[in-house]
């Protein structure tokens, strides 16, 4: 499932309608009989499938938790089709207590008003742990969960992206990969002369094409140069933005993908990647996990950062995904409470072990593959969120927009002189 922290996906479009999910089966128990419940049922609709590990760990901290407390938790696995079904319930009282939510769409949930403000969260206590949650949730994971209303979820796994190869065929990269855009250019140019396919691109996904100018925006540029793109036209006259755009005309240019990767259909080329047939795929932390599939043996995915430009940026990407609470939750406390327990350390650290996903909470190491990852993250000084926040704040433009003039550039159709004039003279007309 591509970009699932970022919000941009194909399953964006595809969302069922509120009769379709309720057909899902839910876990939990329920009182029965006239007598009032003694305990509070909490409603958590969540965006796992049956199986998936995430749901394997969440259903143990919930049979936990209701054992625990008494209070039930009704849940609904209703994997990544769970969205509009959210809002479509919240517009007509019915929503969920807690659902799952990620950091590129929490002002979209907010504005349905269906997000609550946890920031006073970070002062309470994680049961067993004994451990403030503000204290095991850095600076930048914080800042990533929110936006302008306040902290809007509580994470339960971190996301970035870069450059992700097999350490088994380039270990050299494992300690020493390409510093800056220009040794990454020359790097693929020496695969290419050997015969290879530096990298691999699902070009019929927009969000993937778009993390090549994402990055090379905020690199030069420093984080907000993108965002700066959707709020006005003047930020189009920003020098960064001609300059990410030569530097993607550059690696177009130079011939680095496989054969008609504008048409190349998710998830072909990923899967052609774990394959060996390419070397390097720009993508999302949870690259791992959907190939390891189809990963030929002794194959050893990891992911280096994106790499610098002289004089430009070194900020880290940090998106999240996790839990909101309803606002109009009749158990907002107990929501509280709930999402506490499932904070404690036990189960964050199955998500690195597990899952094979970042866990939020700085006393979790990383799995081996996105240590580099972690280690970025924390030791940030400037860090943007995914998409420098532009998909999420300027959702229309981004579609509308944004995506499609990218794909042209990024097919070999437009120069980067006329991205830069197009891109304002559609934005300032955009509506």
């Amino acid at each position: 499932m591509p970009r699932s922290i970022r919000g941009r996906l194909p399953r964006a479009g595809v969302w069922l309608a509120l009769a379709a999910t309720m057909a899902v089966g839910a876990c939990g128990t329920k009182e029965t009989g006239t007598k009032a419940p003694t305990h509070p049922t909490i409603t958590y609709w969540s965006s796992w499938r049956v199986g998936e590990p995430q749901q394997k760990i969440f259903a143990d901290g919930i049979a936990a938790y209701e054992k625990a407390t008494g209070v039930t938790v009704n849940v609904r696995w209703l994997g990544r089709d769970y969205g509009t079904s959210v809002k479509d319930a919240g517009a007509v009282g019915k929503g969920p207590d807690i659902f799952d939510d990620t950091s590129d769409h929490i002002s979209d949930f907010r504005s349905h008003g269906l997000v609550l403000d946890v920031g006073s969260m970070m002062d309470m206590t994680i049961p067993n742990d004994n451990v403030k949650l503000g204290s095991v949730l850095p600076t930048a994971v914080q800042k990533a969960s929110s936006d302008a209303g306040g902290l809007g979820l509580i994470p339960f796994t971190l996301g970035s992206s870069g450059i992700w190869f097999d350490a088994a065929t380039h270990p050299e990269w494992a300690a020493d990969p390409p510093a800056t855009f220009d040794d990454l250019l020359a790097t693929a140019e020496k695969i290419k002369a050997a015969g290879g396919v530096p990298f691999a691109q699902d070009g019929s996904v927009d969000g993937y094409n778009a993390y090549w100018i994402y990055w090379l925006l905020v690199r030069h540029g420093g984080p907000g140069t993108l965002a700066a793109l959707g709020k006005s036209p003047a930020g189009w006259d920003n020098p960064a933005v001609l300059a990410a755009a030569q530097d993607d005309e550059r690696l177009v240019k130079a011939g680095l993908f496989e054969p008609d990767y504008m048409a190349t259909k998710y998830p072909a080329a990923q899967n052609q990647w774990a394959q060996r047939k390419e070397a390097m795929n720009i993508n999302g932390t949870w690259l791992n996990s959907e190939t390891a599939p189809d990963q030929v043996s002794g194959f050893q995915a990891q992911m280096f950062q994106f790499p610098t430009v002289p004089g430009g940026s070194d900020s880290a990407e940090v998106g999240t995904e996790g839990w909101s609470i309803n606002p109009k939750s009749p158990n907002v406390a107990d929501d509280e409470q709930f999402l506490l327990f499932m904070m404690q350390k036990q189960y964050m650290t199955r998500i690195s072990t597990e899952a094979l996903n970042m866990s939020p909470r700085s006393d979790v190491p990383a799995p081996p593959m996105l240590a580099a990852a972690q280690k970025a993250i924390l030791a940030a000084t400037s860090v943007q969120p995914t998409d420098d926040n532009a998909s999420n704040l300027y959702s229309g433009w981004w579609n509308d927009v944004f995506l499609p003039l990218d794909n042209q550039l990024f097919a070999g159709k437009i120069t980067a002189e006329q991205f830069v004039s197009m891109g304002k003279s559609q934005t300032a007309s955009y509506k």
